[in-house]
């Protein structure tokens, strides 16, 4: 089995300040996106899953329109293998319903709040949504390591999500981060494959909030020639991994 564990918005200092070893494994490093004008989220994975950079394409649909985004499992590196399992992943598999509330509260806190009291209900609404969909996702990951598939990816959105309104609050990003950390170590545990940690980008202060950065994260189980690898890079080191 080949697993990726791919973490929205994972911050390359973040899992050094907070030593997550687990999240670095043998091998780790920065990926490089600078060939992406605008490095969102459905822009990366999209060329993540199919090895070409789809920057034109996708914003080409519209800020709306993008989330609808469904790649067809043909046009993907997953295709190379025989029972993959993707879950939750932008362009392929994402829960709509999740991102459209994100999107609703987001607009209601820097939109509409009216005065710090109703942006701290917000905030806490919002942190409650995405925290609860991490749970969900976490044991729907970690129950299908135990199943019949050559190739697991599962999407974590937490750092991103929480980062977006809170990612100078240390005390809840060193949550965050500790628990993604362990759910490294517990896929090891569960499975001794190949495991590659990928996020899209990172992110940086603005203010209390976070915005993404022009680098992601990469991690490997073992030494590799990976080096300062672009997001595109993946899918044939994925596949040879067969």
């Amino acid at each position: 089995m080949v697993v990726v564990f791919a973490i929205d918005a994972l911050e390359h200092e973040l899992v050094e300040e907070f030593d997550c070893k687990n999240l670095k494994q043998v091998t780790y490093g920065k990926t490089d996106i600078s060939e992406f004008n605008q490095p969102r989220t459905m822009v990366l994975w999209s060329s993540f899953m199919t090895g070409e950079n789809k920057e034109e394409e996708i914003l080409a649909k519209g800020d709306e329109e993008m989330w609808k985004t469904k790649i067809p499992l043909e046009e993907t590196f997953f295709s190379n293998f025989e029972n993959p399992k993707i879950i939750d992943l932008p362009g392929f598999s994402y829960d709509r319903k999740q991102h459209d509330k994100e999107r609703e509260l987001l607009k209601k806190f820097f939109e509409e709040a009216e005065d710090q009291e109703e942006k701290k209900e917000i905030r806490k609404e919002y942190n409650q949504h995405g925290l609860k969909h991490h749970r969900k996702i976490k044991e729907e990951f970690l129950n299908s390591l135990e199943k019949d598939h050559d190739f697991v990816l599962g999407y974590f959105s937490a750092a991103d999500v929480i980062g977006h309104l809170n990612f100078c609050n240390k005390t809840l990003m060193k949550m965050i981060y500790n628990d993604l950390d362990e759910i490294a170590g517990k896929i090891k545990e569960i499975r001794d494959d190949h495991l590659l940690v990928l996020s899209d980008h990172g992110m940086e202060g603005v203010g209390m909030f976070g915005d993404h950065n022009e680098y992601g994260f990469w991690s490997f189980d073992e030494e590799c020639d990976l080096e300062n690898p672009k997001i595109t890079d993946f899918a044939d080191f994925l596949t040879s991994l067969k």
